[in-house]
C-alpha cells in the first residue's frame, strides 16, 4: 500500500483479489508465461487501475463470448461479480489485507487439457439446416470483421431455440475453439443460425459422428 492512498474498501489483495488473479490471470500472468507476473501483491499493486479498466471492458482476460448465452468448458472470462469486486478493490485504495489469508501460489506447471474430441466440421455462412442428427463437440469463429459482434442459435423442428454462442467486439485473438460443457445433439432438419449473417463459424462434430455428412443453407 501507497502512504498517501486512502483506504475506502473491505476488499483486500489478500483475501478477495489474490484468489481470483490466481484463478483467472495466472495461467498467463505468471513467471514464465507469455504475459508479465501478476501473482504478488507486489507486482500487481502498480496496476491496480490498469486493470481495473481492462476489467471493466472485458479486454481482461481475453475471450469474447457473452456470459450466459452458450455454456463453455474453457470459459476463461470474468463474472460480473468478480468484475465488480476487481473494480471496487482498485477504487478503493486496492489494499493488502491480513497476510495470514493469503492462498497458496498457483501451480506453475501447465494443466492438462482434456476436451472434448472432434472429427469433421460443418461450415456456416448464414444459415445451415441438418440433413441428418449431429453431435456437436465445439464452435469456432472465422472470417469474422474485426469489431463485429455474431449470434449463433439453433432452432429445432419442434421450434426450440438453443443459443450456441454471442460473439461481441470480435478480434483476431477471439478465432479459438470454443468447447461446450457436453456435447450438443441436434435432430435432422434442426436450423443453425448467424445473426447477422455475416463471416462464418465451423461446428466441430463429435468423433462419434462417422459418416459423412450433406448439409444445405
Amino acid at each position: 500500500m501507497l502512504a498517501h492512498d486512502l483506504i475506502t474498501t473491505k476488499i483486500t489483495w489478500s483475501r478477495e483479489i489474490s484468489r481470483i488473479f490466481h484463478r483467472r490471470c495466472a495461467p498467463c500472468h505468471q513467471k514464465g508465461r507469455e504475459a508479465f507476473d501478476l501473482t504478488t501483491y507486489e507486482q500487481a499493486r502498480p496496476w491496480a487501475e490498469a486493470i481495473k479498466q481492462e476489467v471493466l471492458e472485458r479486454r481482461m482476460p481475453p475471450w469474447g463470448a457473452v456470459k450466459g448465452f452458450g455454456e463453455f468448458r474453457d470459459d476463461e472470462g470474468l463474472t460480473q461479480e468478480e468484475i465488480e469486486i476487481i473494480a471496487g478493490w482498485a477504487e478503493g485504495g486496492a489494499p493488502f489485507g491480513d497476510a495470514r489469508l493469503l492462498p497458496d501460489k498457483p501451480d506453475p506447471s501447465p494443466k492438462h487439457d482434456e476436451r472434448a474430441k472432434t472429427d469433421r466440421a460443418l461450415l456456416v455462412n448464414g444459415q445451415l439446416t441438418l440433413k441428418q442428427d449431429v453431435t456437436i463437440a465445439a464452435i469456432r469463429p472465422g472470417a469474422l470483421p474485426k469489431g463485429a459482434s455474431l449470434r449463433v442459435l439453433a432452432e429445432s423442428p419442434d421450434g426450440r431455440v438453443e443459443p450456441l454462442i454471442w460473439l461481441y467486439n470480435f478480434a483476431p485473438r477471439f478465432a479459438r475453439v470454443y468447447y461446450f460443457q457436453v456435447p450438443l445433439h441436434f435432430r435432422a432438419g434442426t436450423v443453425i443460425r448467424m445473426q447477422p449473417a455475416i463471416g462464418g463459424v465451423s461446428l466441430l462434430l463429435h468423433n462419434a459422428e462417422t459418416d459423412m455428412l450433406k448439409n444445405t443453407r
